[in-house]
């Protein structure tokens, strides 16, 4: 084999688009963007829908765009990015999680109502297959630090975060919070963040991570970072996966006070924390078109009480009984659903469907 046979058989095989990137911020290797599908205005056909992304969000979710080819400074107003679109493989994608070559799969975060910014478009949890859903092809092991069911602690003040291990952490690295506890005054703010200084067990943030905080620490839930790690992957096509999110119930219960949860796509309800006073309300709701998917799953313990989900209408269970609530309260939970004009359920573990 000649060398430059050699190198051909070396390359990664790419679908490549050239869009233009509408925040202002910077994107790093392998983040995912979507499609602006309602640029302008709404009644007038234009082009730019379909060459334009912006960071995941609640709105773009289904309309993945691809991942960045490489690293991208910020830009005030924009600037053209070169993006691997579905169907590539061989790419780098950003990681928030360590992974094993031809293990699983993993889908692009998208930011909620309860925020995560910047930090949306790396790959951390997985969603449904199809478009925004990778399959790791390389095994590695450089996300530095992780809690997935709530076991971080955020002390009074808002800079001070308890982990399990801050080995490998240095002042620069990022930290990120997916989600966290909500006691009615306190919050946490899901997002990005900078550490400042690090000690054995414990962080300090460069910015305080909740708003006004008594007194008293906060669970939440997230991973810790150096630089930009990826991994090499071939991103999945066919229809849109929708992206994750994380919510977290705050500790007060109550009715409706989950609000309503992201339109499709698939949500983590984050634990580690005691929902009192009653069950944790939110609602689904209706899809728009038969065959859209929903899914929950939880990522640790909710103790006391749980979270339930509400959909708008009354669907129906796999037996065919009437479904009108899930109620999901602990790690490795799952309900998925297919809309069917009601969401009828087409998976379940664990999670308690009434």
């Amino acid at each position: 084999m000649d060398k430059s046979t050699n190198g051909y058989t070396k390359c990664a095989n790419t679908i490549v688009e050239w869009v233009w990137l509408e925040n202002s911020t910077a994107l790093m290797e392998g983040e995912a963007v979507c499609y602006n599908t309602n640029y302008g205005t709404a009644t007038a056909r234009d082009g730019r829908r379909c060459n334009r992304v912006e960071l995941p969000s609640s709105a773009n979710k289904m309309a993945f765009a691809g991942v960045a080819a490489r690293n991208y400074p910020a830009h005030t107003g924009g600037q053209f990015i070169e993006i691997y679109c579905p169907g590539s493989k061989g790419v780098n994608v950003a990681l928030g999680v360590d992974t094993v070559i031809d293990t699983g799969k993993l889908t692009f975060t998208v930011a909620n109502a309860g925020g995560l910014g910047t930090e949306a478009g790396r790959f951390v949890k997985v969603g449904f297959s199809g478009r925004g859903t990778i399959v790791p092809r390389q095994t590695v092991t450089a996300v530095v630090e992780s809690s997935m069911t709530g076991a971080w602690s955020l002390a009074t003040g808002g800079l001070i975060l308890t982990m399990s291990d801050t080995t490998g952490l240095a002042a620069g690295d990022t930290v990120v919070l997916l989600a966290g506890a909500n006691n009615g005054s306190s919050v946490i703010k899901a997002g990005k963040y900078t550490i400042a200084s690090v000690a054995v067990g414990s962080v300090t943030l460069t910015a305080v991570a909740s708003t006004v905080q008594g007194t008293g620490a906060l669970t939440c839930t997230g991973y810790a970072y150096t630089g930009n790690p990826t991994c090499q992957a071939d991103l999945e096509d066919g229809i849109e996966s929708g992206g994750v999110d994380f919510v977290c119930p705050p500790t007060t219960g109550g009715a409706a006070v989950m609000g309503t949860f992201m339109a499709g796509g698939f949500t983590y309800i984050c634990g580690g924390i005691t929902v009192g006073s009653g069950v944790a309300n939110g609602a689904l709701a209706e899809a728009t078109y038969p065959g859209a998917r929903k899914g929950f799953g939880g990522l640790g313990t909710l103790t006391t009480n749980g979270v339930t989900i509400t959909p708008a209408a009354q669907g129906f269970l796999i037996t065919g009984a009437t479904l009108t609530t899930v109620t999901i309260d602990a790690a490795a939970e799952i309900w998925t659903g297919e809309w069917a004009g009601c969401w009828a359920t087409t998976g379940t573990k664990g999670a308690t469907g009434a």
